[in-house]
């Protein structure tokens, strides 16, 4: 019996030292100091969910907890990793993302924060990664004789937030062809008067409408736009490869046992926004 558990104590000891080092594993990676193994992670400015400053005081967010996860894997000879936000001019690839007290400039290669595709002359500017978050904008109706966008000729659509308004700006035939557009802040009302009868389809984003899918509604196939959030990397950096395949890999049970991607896109956003894909490239 004293054999027993002494042998129970030691296997307890043992799970206790691991659950401690598993804990501490993301914390012991953040750099103390930048120095030139520091992998610099650069962001411009706060954008909630992606990367933000929780009630604590400390940076959070999708972003941030994905690289961190992944950190080990992308590394290469980084020893360590800082998030720096960086001027809005900065350039990735160029010394200057962040300047010591002695001087000396470091350079960043990695950008994140909600980067969207497609956004001015991002896309010339950078490489990217394969898309990681995507945000559609969506009608969604409860009247059956709306079955198509054309069917919202004549009708009364709601308009929920500025991401909805702006996708159906750049959808001249469905907005020249509504009775009207009627703009909401929150998607609760905007349901209210859909049901009641005020309106007959509502324009919303994923974003908006997936946390909470009132019930009684259909989406119509199709979309009115899509915004797609990426990372940037300096132009032909083959790093974005490195990052595509460290998120690949941890979406994959097939490489990590499960998949603890998707959980952590469901955290931050409250549902699977992503629509993630990547395919290594074969040598």
């Amino acid at each position: 019996m004293k054999n027993a558990k002494r042998i129970f104590s030691l296997l307890l000891c043992a799970v206790l030292v691991a659950l401690c080092f598993a804990g501490c594993s993301k914390a012991d990676n953040k750099a103390e100091e930048i120095t030139d193994k520091t992998l610099i992670i650069a962001y411009r400015a706060e954008k909630a969910p992606f990367i933000y400053t929780d009630e604590n005081g400390e940076l959070t967010g999708f972003d941030v907890e994905l690289m961190e996860t992944i950190f080990n894997d992308i590394k290469n000879d980084y020893k360590d990793y800082a998030f720096v936000q960086v001027d809005e001019d900065y350039k990735l690839g160029e010394e200057g993302a962040y300047v010591d007290e002695e001087g000396n400039a470091y350079a960043s290669y990695l950008e994140v924060g909600g980067l969207e595709k497609n956004n001015g002359t991002f896309n010339e500017d950078y490489s990217m990664s394969n898309t990681v978050i995507e945000n559609k904008v969506i009608v969604l109706t409860a009247d059956d004789s709306i079955n198509s966008y054309a069917d919202l000729s004549g009708k009364r659509l709601g308009v929920v937030g500025e991401i909805a308004k702006a996708g159906l700006e750049k959808n001249a035939a469905v907005l020249t062809g509504l009775d009207r557009a009627v703009n909401y802040t929150d998607l609760e009302t905007a349901v209210a008067n859909l049901q009641n009868g005020t309106i007959n389809a509502i324009a919303v984003d994923d974003f908006t409408y997936c946390p909470s899918m009132p019930e009684g509604l259909r989406v119509l196939d199709g979309m009115l736009d899509k915004t797609e959030y990426v990372y940037g990397f300096k132009k032909f950096d083959w790093y974005k490869d490195s990052v595509n395949t460290a998120i690949m890999e941890l979406q994959d049970p097939e490489y990590n046992g499960a998949d603890d991607f998707t959980p952590l896109v469901e955290k931050y956003f409250g549902y699977d926004a992503s629509n993630f894909e990547y395919t290594p490239k074969t040598k």
